[in-house]
């Protein structure tokens, strides 16, 4: 009874430690960029008609609005594509991954040397699914990416709304937590 209630509390733990931990955040950027000089932006549009009666998904939407924001607080403008200096277009993944517990198992030493014996260990597999969110900065001139961002985060089956929200609007600030690049900056995994 005693290692079901540890089990239960460790599982407890990791649930909870799980939904508040920040996403894994990772940058790449072309060098030679002068982000500097950069201040307008625009969503891509493969089409190159921004008004072309698509429709947003919820999680779209939140999108949109969250880096709209973050980018206005570092003054950012965004401006009709036909005007902007940079692009940004965005993707979501989701990949289940498998995690593996082992619980107890070792040996056990008799008080005599010539008996020892070992008792099985129990794995535990637990399938969860991971999400993660791609923002590209585009270049429009050629059309190519010249910065890419990508947040990797747990998810969880049942997420309401405002959870859904808390994730998207957690993953874009990570994101673009360090765009524009500083100058002579080299990205690090966090």
């Amino acid at each position: 009874m005693k290692y079901l209630h540890t089990v239960a509390i460790a599982a407890l733990i990791l649930f909870v430690s799980g939904c508040a931990v920040k996403p894994d955040v990772s940058w790449d950027y072309n060098h030679q960029v002068d982000w500097a000089v950069l201040n307008s932006w625009a969503w891509f549009s493969a089409s190159g008609d921004e008004k072309n009666n698509r429709i947003l998904s919820l999680m779209a939407q939140r999108v949109h609005d969250q880096v709209s924001q973050d980018l206005a607080g570092k003054g950012l403008k965004q401006v009709p594509a036909d005007k902007a200096q940079l692009w940004l277009g965005w993707g979501f993944t989701e990949k289940s991954k498998l995690q593996s517990q082992s619980y107890g198992g070792g040996f056990y030493y008799a008080p005599y040397p010539w008996y020892m014996s070992n008792w099985p260990s129990e794995v535990v597999v637990n399938s969860y699914e991971v999400g993660r969110l791609t923002l590209n900065v585009i270049d429009p001139t050629n059309r190519r990416v010249i910065w890419q961002g990508i947040a990797s985060q747990r998810l969880t089956s049942d997420m309401s709304p405002e959870e859904q929200k808390e994730y998207i609007s957690k993953s874009v600030d990570s994101l673009l937590a360090k765009f524009p690049p500083p100058e002579n900056y080299i990205p690090s995994k966090q």
